[in-house]
């Protein structure tokens, strides 16, 4: 780990869950298949007393993700490590580029107490394309040692990215639901159109029936006429 100490108005904020709590659904979406093939199978007594008896493949994911939220939040440590250890591995590229970077600041980087601005600014150069969230998540979660005025910029960042993402998922989901219209409307006039058409056919073949009839009809009044 990269040893972190955040502070913000003076107060040490012990617990880095409580500091992430938007995005504490999007840290355990990113290691989902980890909770599930791993952690919930492996601890019996969170597993209890979140679960009981009932099966794993009877679990829906948003009931797993709370149990799990609430023993973050409640600062459950050997899960917090675990949620963290589990999270920073996916995102090995970014560790990669911090360890580089702090290493080119000093080489021993985990005996660095604070990061100067400049050093700061050092690090963060080139980070544009691991996007907002990811970086100051992994800024939190794996102890970069930035001061609290690149934290609070960071994570306002983070947070307007979050709200556009948001935004941009309820505009997809607007759209989708505008398309699924669109679809039951074609449906239903294909169904009325195949509807009338048969409607149609079945007409015009009586008309074609009677028709014939009525042919026959006149036919055999003429060769009375005839007669």
């Amino acid at each position: 780990m990269l040893c972190f100490r955040y502070q913000q108005a003076g107060d040490f904020v012990e617990n880095k869950f409580e500091l992430l709590r938007p995005w504490v659904n999007d840290i355990l979406t990113s290691i989902k298949k980890d909770i599930k093939a791993d952690y919930l199978l492996g601890d019996k007594v969170f597993y209890k007393k979140h679960f009981g008896n009932r099966p794993l493949n009877r679990l829906q994911t948003e009931e797993i993700f709370s149990a799990f939220e609430k023993e973050l939040l409640e600062g459950h440590e050997s899960l917090t490590e675990w949620v963290v250890n589990h999270w920073v591995f996916k995102h090995g590229d970014l560790y990669a580029h911090f360890a580089e970077r702090l290493s080119e600041i000093r080489p021993d980087f985990n005996e660095l107490k604070e990061l100067t601005g400049p050093e700061s600014d050092q690090v963060l150069r080139g980070t544009e394309h691991f996007g907002a969230v990811d970086l100051y998540l992994f800024s939190v979660l794996n102890g970069v040692v930035f001061p609290s005025s690149i934290f609070e910029a960071l994570r306002a960042d983070a947070l307007e990215a979050k709200k556009i993402e948001e935004a941009n998922a309820a505009s997809d989901l607007t759209q989708e639901t505008l398309q699924q219209i669109i679809e039951r409307q074609q449906r239903e006039l294909s169904r009325l159109q195949e509807k009338f058409e048969s409607k149609v056919s079945g007409v015009l073949r009586k008309y074609q029936v009677d028709t014939e009839a009525l042919k026959k009809q006149i036919r055999a009044l003429q060769k009375q006429l005839q007669a």
